[in-house]
């Protein structure tokens, strides 16, 4: 077998898998805020489209309550790739929590570095 037709037998099912292993690319087309009873804003809808098919599908992420001492809610955690968003209950961004994960090992109950964000008094 001569080397360009080993190279082309090699080359077209390389291409084929490639192709075959093509994400789907979604464009953002909008959010809504989810809320409870209370009124506190417990999650967002995301509406994404896909950008071949036009079809359009949504996504829904929902909070995590965070508690004081006392029990009563005081804010709503979101899950975010590098770790969590805080969120206060009218759902306004107040912080974030950094998962570091290089302390797992020695320190298994760590939650990460947090930053929080205190609003101005008036």
């Amino acid at each position: 077998m001569r080397p360009a037709n080993l190279r082309f037998l090699l080359l077209v099912p390389a291409l084929v898998l490639f192709a075959a292993c093509a994400g789907n690319e979604y464009r953002f087309v909008g959010s809504e805020p989810l809320k409870n009873e209370d009124g506190h804003i417990v999650g967002h809808k995301e509406r994404l489209r896909d950008i071949k098919t036009g079809e359009e599908f949504e996504q829904v992420i929902e909070y995590t309550a965070r508690r004081n001492e006392k029990g009563d809610i005081i804010g709503y955690e979101e899950p975010v790739r590098e770790g969590i968003l805080l969120r206060d209950i009218n759902g306004r961004r107040v912080g974030v929590r950094y998962t570091d994960l290089r302390s797992r090992g020695s320190n298994p109950g760590n939650e990460g570095i947090q930053v929080q964000i205190k609003p101005q008094q008036p």
